[in-house]
Protein backbone atom coordinates (compact mmCIF):
# COMPACT_ATOMS: atom_id res chain seq x y z
CA UNK A 1 0.00 0.00 0.00
CA UNK A 2 1.60 3.43 -0.71
CA UNK A 3 2.94 5.92 1.66
CA UNK A 4 -0.26 8.24 0.98
CA UNK A 5 -2.76 8.57 -1.49
CA UNK A 6 -6.06 10.23 -2.06
CA UNK A 7 -9.44 9.56 -2.06
CA UNK A 8 -12.43 12.04 -2.91
CA UNK A 9 -15.42 11.65 -1.32
CA UNK A 10 -17.09 12.49 -4.82
CA UNK A 11 -15.07 11.07 -7.69
CA UNK A 12 -16.21 12.22 -11.02
CA UNK A 13 -16.52 16.11 -13.21
CA UNK A 14 -16.06 18.81 -10.76
CA UNK A 15 -18.39 21.81 -10.86
CA UNK A 16 -17.01 25.63 -10.76
CA UNK A 17 -18.18 26.57 -7.67
CA UNK A 18 -18.96 23.51 -5.85
CA UNK A 19 -16.83 22.35 -3.44
CA UNK A 20 -14.21 19.57 -3.30
CA UNK A 21 -13.72 17.00 -0.41
CA UNK A 22 -11.49 14.19 0.31
CA UNK A 23 -9.10 12.25 2.66
CA UNK A 24 -5.42 11.05 2.93
CA UNK A 25 -4.95 8.31 3.67
CA UNK A 26 -1.23 7.89 4.89
CA UNK A 27 0.02 4.11 5.81
CA UNK A 28 3.25 4.42 7.52
CA UNK A 29 5.23 1.39 8.74
CA UNK A 30 7.34 3.03 11.39
CA UNK A 31 7.18 6.56 13.10
CA UNK A 32 7.77 9.22 10.46
CA UNK A 33 9.27 12.93 11.19
CA UNK A 34 7.21 15.26 9.59
CA UNK A 35 7.50 18.69 8.95
CA UNK A 36 4.01 19.37 8.14
CA UNK A 37 1.23 16.78 5.52
CA UNK A 38 -0.71 19.14 3.47
CA UNK A 39 -2.87 19.18 0.05
CA UNK A 40 -2.92 21.09 -2.58
CA UNK A 41 -5.52 22.00 -5.06
CA UNK A 42 -4.01 24.05 -8.26
CA UNK A 43 -5.44 24.89 -11.89
CA UNK A 44 -3.03 26.02 -14.66
CA UNK A 45 -2.94 26.62 -18.38
CA UNK A 46 0.25 25.86 -20.33
CA UNK A 47 0.88 26.20 -23.94
CA UNK A 48 3.47 24.84 -26.30
CA UNK A 49 4.03 26.35 -29.75
CA UNK A 50 5.95 25.33 -32.11
CA UNK A 51 8.03 27.58 -34.94
CA UNK A 52 10.87 25.45 -37.28
CA UNK A 53 13.14 24.35 -34.52
CA UNK A 54 12.30 26.76 -32.25
CA UNK A 55 9.50 26.27 -29.26
CA UNK A 56 7.79 28.52 -27.19
CA UNK A 57 5.83 27.85 -24.04
CA UNK A 58 3.21 29.45 -21.63
CA UNK A 59 2.50 28.99 -18.11
CA UNK A 60 0.21 30.55 -15.67
CA UNK A 61 -1.54 29.56 -12.47
CA UNK A 62 -5.57 29.96 -12.64
CA UNK A 63 -5.85 28.69 -9.08
CA UNK A 64 -3.57 27.63 -5.77
CA UNK A 65 -5.48 26.40 -2.62
CA UNK A 66 -3.11 24.65 -0.22
CA UNK A 67 -4.66 23.57 3.50
CA UNK A 68 -2.58 21.83 6.04
CA UNK A 69 -3.58 18.77 7.48
CA UNK A 70 -1.17 17.84 9.60
CA UNK A 71 1.20 19.83 11.69
CA UNK A 72 4.81 19.14 12.52
CA UNK A 73 6.27 15.77 14.74
CA UNK A 74 6.58 12.68 14.54
CA UNK A 75 3.29 10.39 13.44
CA UNK A 76 3.40 7.29 15.16
CA UNK A 77 3.39 3.71 13.08
CA UNK A 78 -0.11 3.22 11.64
CA UNK A 79 -2.85 3.88 9.32
CA UNK A 80 -4.54 7.70 9.62
CA UNK A 81 -6.95 9.53 7.48
CA UNK A 82 -6.82 13.33 7.21
CA UNK A 83 -10.02 15.18 6.12
CA UNK A 84 -9.71 18.49 3.68
CA UNK A 85 -11.98 20.72 1.50
CA UNK A 86 -11.47 23.14 -1.23
CA UNK A 87 -14.18 25.56 -2.42
CA UNK A 88 -14.18 25.87 -6.02
CA UNK A 89 -13.85 29.59 -7.76
CA UNK A 90 -16.87 30.13 -9.64
CA UNK A 91 -15.42 31.64 -12.11
CA UNK A 92 -12.93 29.59 -13.37
CA UNK A 93 -12.19 27.65 -16.90
CA UNK A 94 -13.02 24.46 -17.92
CA UNK A 95 -10.92 21.85 -18.34
CA UNK A 96 -9.47 21.64 -21.96
CA UNK A 97 -6.68 19.27 -24.00
CA UNK A 98 -5.53 20.88 -27.74
CA UNK A 99 -2.99 20.91 -29.73
CA UNK A 100 -0.94 24.01 -28.37
CA UNK A 101 -2.50 24.27 -25.14
CA UNK A 102 -3.99 22.98 -21.83
CA UNK A 103 -5.83 23.72 -18.87
CA UNK A 104 -5.62 21.41 -15.94
CA UNK A 105 -6.51 20.83 -12.79
CA UNK A 106 -5.32 18.43 -9.56
CA UNK A 107 -5.66 17.99 -6.13
CA UNK A 108 -2.04 16.83 -4.70
CA UNK A 109 -1.32 15.01 -0.73
CA UNK A 110 2.48 15.56 0.31
CA UNK A 111 4.19 14.23 3.50
CA UNK A 112 6.79 16.61 4.04
CA UNK A 113 9.53 14.56 5.79
CA UNK A 114 12.83 16.26 6.91
CA UNK A 115 16.64 15.71 4.82
CA UNK A 116 13.74 12.45 3.32
CA UNK A 117 12.55 12.02 -0.07
CA UNK A 118 8.72 13.53 0.66
CA UNK A 119 6.12 10.70 0.11
CA UNK A 120 3.23 12.16 -3.07
CA UNK A 121 0.21 11.35 -4.73
CA UNK A 122 -1.56 13.32 -7.10
CA UNK A 123 -5.25 12.86 -9.06
CA UNK A 124 -6.13 14.64 -11.94
CA UNK A 125 -9.51 16.55 -11.97
CA UNK A 126 -12.01 17.30 -14.67
CA UNK A 127 -13.42 20.63 -14.48
CA UNK A 128 -16.99 21.55 -15.72
CA UNK A 129 -17.19 25.35 -16.40
CA UNK A 130 -20.99 26.05 -18.24
CA UNK A 131 -20.97 29.74 -19.24
CA UNK A 132 -23.78 31.23 -17.91
CA UNK A 133 -25.05 34.57 -19.54
CA UNK A 134 -27.17 35.33 -16.69
CA UNK A 135 -23.31 36.01 -15.17
CA UNK A 136 -21.87 38.11 -18.16
CA UNK A 137 -25.12 40.01 -19.37
CA UNK A 138 -23.22 43.51 -19.20
CA UNK A 139 -20.36 41.95 -22.13
CA UNK A 140 -23.14 40.25 -24.56
CA UNK A 141 -24.50 42.10 -27.33
CA UNK A 142 -28.14 41.87 -27.38
CA UNK A 143 -29.57 44.55 -30.53
CA UNK A 144 -29.14 44.23 -33.94
CA UNK A 145 -26.05 44.33 -35.65
CA UNK A 146 -25.16 45.15 -39.23
CA UNK A 147 -21.85 44.08 -40.96
CA UNK A 148 -21.03 45.62 -44.87
CA UNK A 149 -18.27 45.23 -47.21
CA UNK A 150 -17.63 45.75 -50.89
CA UNK A 151 -15.62 44.56 -53.57
CA UNK A 152 -14.65 45.90 -56.92
CA UNK A 153 -13.76 43.10 -59.43
CA UNK A 154 -10.98 43.51 -61.60
CA UNK A 155 -10.15 42.05 -64.73
CA UNK A 156 -7.47 43.24 -67.22
CA UNK A 157 -7.03 46.32 -65.77
CA UNK A 158 -10.74 47.58 -66.36
CA UNK A 159 -12.78 47.46 -62.88
CA UNK A 160 -16.07 47.20 -62.60
CA UNK A 161 -18.87 47.71 -60.51
CA UNK A 162 -18.65 46.60 -56.87
CA UNK A 163 -20.42 43.91 -55.10
CA UNK A 164 -22.21 44.83 -51.66
CA UNK A 165 -22.61 42.04 -49.32
CA UNK A 166 -24.56 43.37 -45.74
CA UNK A 167 -24.91 40.24 -42.63
CA UNK A 168 -27.28 41.33 -40.59
CA UNK A 169 -27.90 39.46 -37.02
CA UNK A 170 -30.34 39.94 -34.45
CA UNK A 171 -27.63 39.81 -31.39
CA UNK A 172 -24.26 38.52 -31.26
CA UNK A 173 -24.95 36.10 -27.97
CA UNK A 174 -26.45 32.33 -28.57
CA UNK A 175 -26.72 29.29 -26.64
CA UNK A 176 -25.78 25.89 -28.11
CA UNK A 177 -29.19 24.29 -29.79
CA UNK A 178 -30.29 27.95 -30.62
CA UNK A 179 -31.31 29.11 -33.95
CA UNK A 180 -29.67 32.22 -35.03
CA UNK A 181 -31.82 34.30 -37.31
CA UNK A 182 -29.07 35.68 -40.14
CA UNK A 183 -30.23 37.67 -43.33
CA UNK A 184 -27.55 38.22 -45.87
CA UNK A 185 -28.34 40.76 -48.45
CA UNK A 186 -26.39 40.98 -51.66
CA UNK A 187 -26.05 43.80 -54.38
CA UNK A 188 -23.85 42.33 -57.72
CA UNK A 189 -23.81 45.74 -59.33
CA UNK A 190 -20.65 44.08 -61.56
CA UNK A 191 -20.17 41.57 -64.92
CA UNK A 192 -19.79 38.90 -62.60
CA UNK A 193 -21.97 35.88 -61.30
CA UNK A 194 -22.09 34.72 -58.01
CA UNK A 195 -22.24 31.42 -58.46
CA UNK A 196 -22.85 30.53 -54.27
CA UNK A 197 -23.65 31.98 -50.75
CA UNK A 198 -22.20 30.15 -47.88
CA UNK A 199 -22.66 30.75 -44.19
CA UNK A 200 -20.68 28.92 -41.89
CA UNK A 201 -20.16 28.68 -38.05
CA UNK A 202 -16.46 28.66 -37.64
CA UNK A 203 -14.48 28.52 -33.79
CA UNK A 204 -11.19 29.80 -33.69
CA UNK A 205 -9.01 28.55 -30.66
CA UNK A 206 -5.28 30.57 -30.47
CA UNK A 207 -2.53 29.75 -28.08
CA UNK A 208 0.03 32.13 -27.05
CA UNK A 209 3.60 31.91 -25.70
CA UNK A 210 3.88 33.70 -22.19
CA UNK A 211 5.03 36.66 -23.78
CA UNK A 212 1.38 37.62 -25.14
CA UNK A 213 1.34 38.57 -28.88
CA UNK A 214 4.91 37.63 -29.46
CA UNK A 215 4.23 34.21 -30.88
CA UNK A 216 0.65 32.44 -30.92
CA UNK A 217 -1.04 29.40 -32.94
CA UNK A 218 -4.37 29.13 -34.52
CA UNK A 219 -6.84 25.94 -34.82
CA UNK A 220 -9.76 26.82 -37.47
CA UNK A 221 -12.41 24.04 -37.27
CA UNK A 222 -15.96 24.86 -39.24
CA UNK A 223 -18.93 23.85 -37.31
CA UNK A 224 -21.85 24.38 -39.61
CA UNK A 225 -22.40 25.25 -42.86
CA UNK A 226 -25.21 27.01 -44.88
CA UNK A 227 -25.58 27.76 -48.89
CA UNK A 228 -28.14 29.46 -50.78
CA UNK A 229 -28.20 29.51 -54.62
CA UNK A 230 -26.17 32.24 -56.49
CA UNK A 231 -26.91 35.97 -58.05
CA UNK A 232 -25.83 36.68 -61.79
CA UNK A 233 -24.44 39.86 -62.87
CA UNK A 234 -26.28 43.21 -61.94
CA UNK A 235 -28.41 41.16 -59.20
CA UNK A 236 -29.78 41.95 -55.66
CA UNK A 237 -30.23 39.04 -53.52
CA UNK A 238 -31.69 38.87 -50.15
CA UNK A 239 -31.04 35.25 -48.14
CA UNK A 240 -33.10 34.67 -44.94
CA UNK A 241 -31.58 32.15 -42.84
CA UNK A 242 -32.30 30.03 -39.53
CA UNK A 243 -29.34 28.33 -38.56
CA UNK A 244 -29.10 25.99 -35.84
CA UNK A 245 -26.40 25.95 -33.94
CA UNK A 246 -25.10 22.40 -33.19
CA UNK A 247 -25.66 20.76 -29.64
CA UNK A 248 -23.54 18.91 -29.47
CA UNK A 249 -20.19 21.33 -30.14
CA UNK A 250 -17.83 21.60 -27.52
CA UNK A 251 -17.82 25.94 -26.29
CA UNK A 252 -15.00 26.03 -23.42
CA UNK A 253 -14.78 28.49 -20.70
CA UNK A 254 -12.03 30.42 -21.08
CA UNK A 255 -12.82 33.59 -19.56
CA UNK A 256 -10.08 33.78 -17.07
CA UNK A 257 -7.48 32.14 -19.35
CA UNK A 258 -4.61 34.96 -20.31
CA UNK A 259 -2.90 32.14 -22.51
CA UNK A 260 -5.68 30.34 -24.46
CA UNK A 261 -8.96 32.36 -26.14
CA UNK A 262 -11.50 30.70 -28.21
CA UNK A 263 -13.79 32.91 -30.77
CA UNK A 264 -16.48 31.99 -32.96
CA UNK A 265 -17.83 33.51 -36.21
CA UNK A 266 -20.40 33.91 -38.70
CA UNK A 267 -18.92 34.27 -42.03
CA UNK A 268 -20.98 34.83 -45.11
CA UNK A 269 -18.72 34.41 -47.95
CA UNK A 270 -19.80 35.09 -51.73
CA UNK A 271 -18.61 32.46 -53.93
CA UNK A 272 -17.05 33.59 -57.63
CA UNK A 273 -15.63 31.92 -60.45
CA UNK A 274 -12.09 30.80 -60.24
CA UNK A 275 -10.54 34.04 -61.63
CA UNK A 276 -11.82 36.17 -58.95
CA UNK A 277 -11.04 35.20 -55.00
CA UNK A 278 -14.75 34.70 -53.28
CA UNK A 279 -15.90 37.83 -50.98
CA UNK A 280 -16.52 37.56 -47.56
CA UNK A 281 -17.76 39.30 -44.32
CA UNK A 282 -18.04 38.22 -40.85
CA UNK A 283 -19.54 38.74 -37.22
CA UNK A 284 -17.92 37.61 -34.21
CA UNK A 285 -20.73 36.05 -31.70
CA UNK A 286 -20.43 34.86 -28.40
CA UNK A 287 -21.46 31.14 -27.55
CA UNK A 288 -22.73 29.94 -23.89
CA UNK A 289 -24.60 27.16 -22.66
CA UNK A 290 -27.08 29.04 -20.32
CA UNK A 291 -29.46 31.48 -21.52
CA UNK A 292 -30.39 34.66 -20.11
CA UNK A 293 -33.66 34.43 -17.75
CA UNK A 294 -36.60 37.02 -18.90
CA UNK A 295 -34.81 37.45 -21.93
CA UNK A 296 -36.98 39.42 -24.29
CA UNK A 297 -38.23 38.06 -28.26
CA UNK A 298 -36.81 40.13 -30.84
CA UNK A 299 -39.33 41.32 -33.53
CA UNK A 300 -39.66 39.70 -36.80
CA UNK A 301 -38.54 43.13 -38.20
CA UNK A 302 -35.35 42.87 -35.52
CA UNK A 303 -33.19 44.00 -38.33
CA UNK A 304 -34.08 47.68 -38.36
CA UNK A 305 -34.70 47.36 -42.14
CA UNK A 306 -37.41 45.50 -44.47
CA UNK A 307 -36.73 42.48 -44.96
CA UNK A 308 -37.74 41.80 -48.38
CA UNK A 309 -37.41 39.44 -51.62
CA UNK A 310 -35.58 41.08 -54.34
CA UNK A 311 -36.18 44.54 -54.57
CA UNK A 312 -35.80 45.58 -58.62
CA UNK A 313 -33.45 47.81 -59.82
CA UNK A 314 -32.73 49.12 -63.51
CA UNK A 315 -31.36 46.23 -65.43
CA UNK A 316 -30.85 44.90 -62.27
CA UNK A 317 -31.87 40.75 -61.61
CA UNK A 318 -33.79 39.62 -58.84
CA UNK A 319 -33.04 36.84 -56.56
CA UNK A 320 -34.38 35.87 -52.56
CA UNK A 321 -33.64 32.52 -50.84
CA UNK A 322 -34.96 31.62 -47.91
CA UNK A 323 -32.53 28.99 -45.62
CA UNK A 324 -34.68 26.99 -42.34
Amino acid sequence: MPECRIILDTPGVISAGGIITGKVICNFSSDVPIREIRCNFKGKEKTRIRRGKHTYFGKNVLVDQTQIVAEEGTVPKGIYEFNFTFDVPRQIPSSFSGKSGWVFYYVKAIVDRPLMIDYKHKITLEMSSPLDFNMMREKLQLTPVVYEKDKTLCCCCCASEPITMSLHLEKEAFVVGETARIVVEIVNMSNTNVEELEVSLTRIIECFSEKKGMRSEKVKDVLGVERGSGIGAHGRGTYRINFLIPPTIEVHNFDNCQLIKEQFRFTAEAMLPDIHRNFSTYAVVTLGHIPLTNAQNVPPEYLGIQVHDAERLPHVSDNSCVIV
